[in-house]
């Protein structure tokens, strides 16, 4: 431990390879998700004509109400469209959690089997018939009690149904709409998580987490406004471990709740981008507490007491 402060530049401080450790961690999060969004970017793209032909082969000469005809123009949308310049305030102001998976759909008017239970087994055992690997069906209430209505009864509402597939790198999410919502029913076809994501995602934590210990042992080195840095330091990693904080339990408890045949991905576990301004303004203030450590600092010199 000793060996590892005086790396630091710190020998006598007993916190510097904690925060050390905590800004390295950090960086190697932060790079992975950034390495896994370039293997995503690199993933086969969608294709409307698999879906069209998924949804021949499982309701054939059923009518179908919307079915996506064209292919999406990127791996990852927000609000419809590619990440561009104009999205920076939808990403930066509150909306980043818009920013997802593109994906194909298609919808019915009517239940196939007439009944959700009867169209739930017969899709079922259709998805298997034609090679899909299958979930455990999703329940959710189609709408929830008022607190204030004694006559609302849970065990009335009617249910929506989720049923996940996955074939190939194909995944497919039908949706059963309770209440008699229109469209009753639909699909939506997004693609499975490329297996270049995770050799990606790890080497990328590896560079991420060495070049930040690096380079918070060189800042740490040659720092000498120490309080005012530390106070700097200190509110970036605020900014940028509660996010982390907040978003990671919650999904970590979704997906124990739900099964998925792909996981959210990394970056949506680190808050990101739904809280990207916390993220970017951690950033600043780092940037501004490497400038302070450049400054020309002078310690106090003690007089000898005669």
């Amino acid at each position: 431990m000793n060996g590892l402060r005086a790396r630091l530049g710190r020998p006598t401080s007993r916190g510097v390879v904690v925060w050390a450790s905590v800004f390295a961690l950090a960086c190697g999060l932060f790079a992975a998700s950034f390495g896994t969004w370039l293997a995503w970017l690199g993933s086969r793209p969608l294709d409307h004509r698999e879906l069209a032909a998924a949804v021949e082969q499982l309701y054939p000469g059923e009518q179908v109400r919307d079915l996506d005809r064209e292919d999406p123009s990127a791996v990852f949308l927000i609000y419809g469209s590619p990440l561009g310049s104009r999205s920076a305030g939808d990403l930066l102001l509150g909306d980043g959690g818009e920013y997802s998976f593109a994906g194909l759909g298609a919808s019915f008017d009517r239940l196939p089997a007439g009944t959700q239970p009867a169209t739930l087994a017969q899709l079922r055992e259709r998805l298997r018939a034609a090679g899909w690997d299958l979930g455990e069906p999703v329940y959710s209430h189609t709408y929830d009690c008022i607190a204030e209505s004694p006559q609302c009864d849970p065990a009335s509402i009617p249910s929506d149904i989720t049923l996940p597939a996955r074939r190939g790198d194909n995944l497919l999410e039908v949706h059963l709409n309770g209440a008699g919502t229109t469209p009753v029913m639909d699909l939506a076809m997004t693609r499975a998580t490329p297996w270049t994501a995770y050799p990606a995602g790890l080497l990328a934590f590896l560079l991420g987490a060495a070049g930040g210990w690096l380079l918070f042992g060189s800042v740490s080195r040659r720092a000498g406004l120490g309080p005012l840095t530390k106070v700097a330091f200190g509110l970036a990693m605020f900014l940028w471990w509660a996010p982390i904080l907040l978003a990671a339990p919650q999904l970590l408890a979704h997906h124990l709740r739900e099964p998925h045949f792909r996981w959210h991905p990394l970056w949506e576990w680190l808050g990101q981008p739904a809280m990207s301004l916390p993220f970017l303004v951690g950033w600043l203030v780092l940037m501004l507490a490497g400038g302070l450590t450049a400054l020309p600092f002078r310690r106090p010199v003690r007089q000898a007491v005669a």
